[in-house]
């Protein structure tokens, strides 16, 4: 049984988050992207966002894609791929991964402006699922 759904994970004056939940046979993971921020951990300033994937179901473990892409704009209007991510990663059952946009070693962004962050996941192993996508808040970095 596949099973896609789009849920709202919070509000806010510059759009919503929207988290996502993707299936594949009897295992789900909820995927919600958190809100571009400057990174506190770089030597540099520079803008990024994190995705958190928890996984639940009767498999062991299984192997998540997440594609990210941090824009620059507003949420409604014209926007800017600043950067993006396409990462691969194994989740134990009930556990949480961190994916994060930009990769490592990926370009960086270090332009104050307005941010959204948008992920696209989906199950691809041990049994492949169908693709769902979301969306942070939109937020000004100065």
């Amino acid at each position: 049984m596949l099973m896609l759904t789009a849920v709202p994970a919070g509000a806010g004056s510059q759009g919503s988050v929207t988290s996502v939940k993707f299936a594949a046979g009897v295992a789900v993971c909820d995927a919600t992207p958190e809100n571009p921020h400057w990174s506190s951990g770089a030597s540099d300033r520079r803008v990024l966002f994190k995705t958190r994937v928890t996984c639940k179901g009767s498999y062991p473990s299984l192997t998540v894609r997440i594609k990210g892409s941090l824009q620059r704009g507003p949420l409604m209007g014209p926007t800017l791929v600043a950067a993006s991510s396409d990462q691969t990663q194994v989740i134990k059952n009930g556990k949480t991964a961190t994916f994060y946009t930009p990769q490592v070693g990926g370009k960086q962004v270090s332009t104050p402006g307005e941010y959204t962050g948008y992920i696209a996941g989906q199950i691809t192993a041990p049994v492949p699922g169908n693709l769902d996508d979301g969306h942070s808040k939109t937020v000004k970095l100065k």
